[in-house]
C-alpha cells in the first residue's frame, strides 16, 4: 500500500498561527498514526502468517485498523480486551462495531500482554497494544522525513511539533528523526508512565518533550470543557478531530502555549471512527453541544 503525502495546513485559533499535519487524510481504514505505524505491515511480504493476535481498549483504533489488515490478508485476528461494557454488547458503534464486523474474534481476559503473547508462533504475529514496537519506526520515519519538506516548502521558522501520547511510539521516533524540538502530553497513565513506554520500545532514543497540565485528566473520563474545545476547534478551524485523545492534547498545549517559541505543528492522528461512540456517550451526559458549554472554555483558557 502506498500511503500518499498529507497537507500541512495553517490555521488561527485563539489569536495564534498553528499548522495542522493532516494525517488523518491519508486512508479510510489506517489513518494517522496507524497507517504510519502499521505501515511495515502493510509493506512487507507475511506469506507464512495465518493469523494477528493484538490487545488494548474495546474501542481502540489499533483494533479496527488490525480487523481491516486482517481481513485484507485474509488472517484470523484474535483481540484480547479487560472487558466490554453490556451497553456495548446490545449496541455495537465504533470501533468496536466495525472491528466485529469485520471478523474479529475478541478474547476477554484481565491478563491482556500475557495471554495474547502466549498465542505466539510460526505462523501468528502479535502487534502491541496501540502499534507499540519496533517496527513502527519505518512508518514514522517517512512522517518525519514528510515534514521536514512540508517545513522547508513553507518557510516555517523555529518549528516544533506537538502530539498528544498515549504508548508515545509515534512522538518517540518523530524526534528520534526530526532535527526540531518534539513536545507531547499524556493521555494515558502518568508522566512516568510514558516514559516506560519508551524504554520498552528502544531505550536509546531522546525522549520528547512532556507538557504537564494543573489539572489530572484520567483516560476515557468524559470532561464538559473537552468537549467544548473539540466542538470549538471544529467550528473555527473547519477540522474534526478524535475526541478521545485530541481535546486533552489541546488542553495542555494550550495551557503551555506561552512557553513554546516558535511556529507549532500539530499532528493529526486521525482515529475518527472512534468519535461515532465518544460522542455519543458525551451527548448522554452532557446533550449536544450548545452555545453556554462552548463559552465555560473560554472562561478557563482565559483563566
Amino acid at each position: 500500500m502506498t500511503l500518499l503525502q498529507t497537507p500541512l495546513e495553517a490555521h488561527f485559533f485563539l489569536n495564534r498561527t498553528f499548522y495542522i499535519k493532516r494525517d488523518d487524510l491519508l486512508h479510510p481504514d489506517f489513518s494517522g498514526n496507524k497507517a504510519r505505524k502499521f505501515y511495515y505491515f502493510l509493506s512487507h511480504d507475511f506469506s507464512h502468517i495465518q493469523r494477528i493476535v493484538s490487545y488494548g481498549s474495546n474501542q481502540s483504533n489499533a483494533m479496527y485498523s488490525l480487523s481491516v489488515l486482517a481481513k485484507m490478508r485474509g488472517w484470523e485476528f484474535l483481540y484480547f480486551c479487560d472487558h466490554v461494557p453490556h451497553f456495548l454488547r446490545q449496541n455495537p458503534i465504533g470501533n468496536y462495531r466495525y472491528a466485529i464486523e469485520n471478523g474479529m474474534r475478541l478474547m476477554i481476559s484481565q491478563n491482556r500482554y500475557h495471554d495474547a503473547h502466549q498465542l505466539e508462533d510460526d505462523v501468528t504475529l502479535v502487534i502491541e497494544e496501540g502499534g507499540r514496537q519496533k517496527e513502527a519506526e519505518i512508518g514514522i520515519k517517512n512522517l518525519a522525513l514528510e515534514l521536514c519538506e512540508d517545513i522547508d516548502k513553507q518557510h516555517l521558522e523555529n518549528p516544533c511539533v506537538f502530539l498528544p501520547s498515549g504508548t508515545g511510539t509515534t512522538a518517540l521516533y518523530l524526534q528520534k528523526y526530526l532535527p526540531y524540538p518534539v513536545y507531547t502530553c499524556t493521555t494515558v497513565g502518568s508522566r512516568e508512565y510514558l516514559e516506560e513506554q519508551w524504554n520498552m520500545v528502544e531505550s536509546s532514543c531522546e525522549h520528547p518533550i512532556i507538557l504537564d497540565s494543573s489539572k489530572k485528566y484520567h483516560y476515557g473520563k468524559l470532561y464538559q470543557e473537552a468537549y467544548a474545545l473539540w466542538a470549538r476547534l471544529q467550528h473555527e478551524m473547519g477540522v474534526t478531530f478524535d475526541l478521545l485523545y485530541d481535546p486533552i492534547g489541546w488542553i495542555k498545549l494550550l495551557e503551555n502555549i506561552e512557553k513554546i517559541k516558535g511556529n507549532v505543528i500539530y499532528i493529526h492522528q486521525g482515529g475518527l471512527k472512534g468519535n461515532l461512540s465518544m460522542q455519543a456517550r458525551y451527548e448522554r451526559k452532557y446533550g449536544k453541544m450548545n452555545e453556554r458549554i462552548t463559552r465555560k472554555i473560554d472562561a478557563n483558557i482565559k483563566n
